[in-house]
């Protein structure tokens, strides 16, 4: 659920932010407010599905070619919205519901409706391709795991909804400079390292010229990503913060406008406030969360076994506790196995072939190599009685390890000997392969 949270909060803000300022930066008048909002829900709609359906291509097609997508979407996009910031410029603190609306009105309001198609579609993209982590493979949306993970997602982006829609209020109260200012410094961090990264792949492919500094900033892009997330989880405060400190002072000319700025001040207050706790939990998610998220589980450690004659012998008392234990052997450089697609497979010899091992009830066991035909020798832990996959974060079924299909551990053969249980050194071995 951390993971999915943390994911939809870094996604979800450069989208919801774009979209929030453009459709609050629409001009028109008030007789054609229906006329104009029915359009932006058009394009909106148009261009998220857009991005959506590019999306789920990605995921479960060969269809879409992300650098070649980066192309088409994303130089219009950012040219886009370089032409939107100009006519913010233009437009300065003209009313943007004026009965009588000027050209500069038209110029603002169609840059902001062309800005949104496009980057709804350019930022949607990538939004939607992590939803990707909600249904693990193997698994289904109604399962509790992955309603889990799936509210964690919508929580993520509920919560940055609501920030963008304070930012946007708050906004309105701040003298049109310092808002065309934030504007500006709001889509240079979320366009600015989108366009260098874009810049990269087109010399890369000789359509522009190769240039060191944007190499350069390339490379600071990748090792400092999340600053620039960190740069908009402050700026969703900003208009805030500056709305409170520019309020309205001065005698009133009766009490019913005191009572009226009353009310203003109080309400700067309460967005205030709540914007500046919900850039304080992002900013936590995005740093102290990311941090816990993406931590790699440790593996149990290797424990001892014998190896006799050609059996490799674990002891059962050891394994008769109902957690996860994790054996290995190294293997013999020379010895020749039949091979899975015909033909014989010769062992190279120095390589470690883990499985593991955990009780399932009284009489049986569940064995496997510690890997799967899916994520390779990638491994299994345990977490709260749970076999998780380490790469996929697949939970198993633990009555069904032993037995092949899925993120299952590849299965192999035991029998009880005494107090002990024997595994084939030779059917160890011939699964070399899978951890080379």
């Amino acid at each position: 659920m951390l993971k999915l949270f943390v994911a939809a909060v870094r996604l979800s803000m450069p989208l919801l932010l774009t979209i929030a300022i453009l459709l609050a930066s629409r001009a028109h008048a008030p007789m054609e407010r229906r006329t104009v909002s029915r359009i932006t829900w058009a394009v909106t709609v148009l261009s998220l599905a857009s991005g959506a359906v590019l999306a789920q291509l990605r995921m479960n097609t060969t269809l879409i070619n992300i650098p070649t997508m980066n192309t088409i979407v994303g130089i219009p996009a950012i040219i886009s919205a370089i032409v939107f910031l100009v006519a913010v410029w233009m437009f300065g603190n003209r009313d943007l519901h004026d009965i009588e609306q000027t050209s500069r009105h038209r110029f603002l309001t169609i840059s902001a409706l062309v800005t949104l198609a496009f980057n709804s579609v350019f930022l949607g993209f990538p939004y939607f391709f992590g939803t990707d982590g909600v249904v693990l493979m193997g698994s289904s949306l109604f399962e509790s795991e992955s309603l889990l993970r799936l509210a964690g997602f919508v929580l993520g982006t509920l919560l940055v909804l609501v920030a963008c829609w304070c930012y946007v209020k708050s906004a309105r109260r701040v003298p049109w400079v310092v808002r065309t200012v934030i504007t500006v410094v709001v889509f240079l961090a979320i366009i600015g390292p989108r366009a260098v990264l874009l810049y990269q792949q087109l010399s890369t492919r000789g359509v522009l010229p190769k240039s060191n500094l944007i190499f350069d900033m390339v490379l600071w892009i990748q090792y400092n990503g999340p600053i620039t997330q960190l740069v908009l989880a402050v700026l969703i405060g900003v208009p805030s913060l500056i709305a409170l400190w520019t309020h309205p002072r001065g005698p009133v000319a009766n009490p019913a406008l005191g009572r009226i700025r009353k009310a203003d001040m109080i309400s700067r207050r309460k967005f205030f406030a709540l914007s500046l706790v919900l850039s304080i939990l992002f900013g936590v998610t995005l740093t102290l969360g990311h941090a816990k998220a993406e931590a790699k589980p440790e593996l149990s450690p290797i424990e001892p076994s014998v190896i006799q004659d050609d059996k490799v012998l674990v002891d059962r008392a050891t394994v008769s506790d109902g957690h996860l234990h994790r054996f290995a052997i190294t293997t013999r450089a020379g010895k020749e196995y039949p091979g899975k697609a015909g033909g014989i497979y010769k062992t190279q010899g120095g390589v470690e072939v883990r499985f593991i091992v955990i009780m399932k009830n009284e009489t049986a066991f569940g064995t496997g190599l510690d890997a799967c035909e899916i994520c390779g020798d990638s491994g299994y832990y345990e977490s709260d009685g749970k076999v998780i996959c380490e790469k996929c974060n697949v939970m198993m079924n633990i009555q069904t390890i032993g037995f092949p299909g899925g993120c299952n551990p590849i299965p192999i053969s035991y029998e009880v000997v005494g107090d002990n249980l024997q595994f084939s050194l030779d059917e160890l071995e011939s699964q070399e392969n899978v951890f080379r």
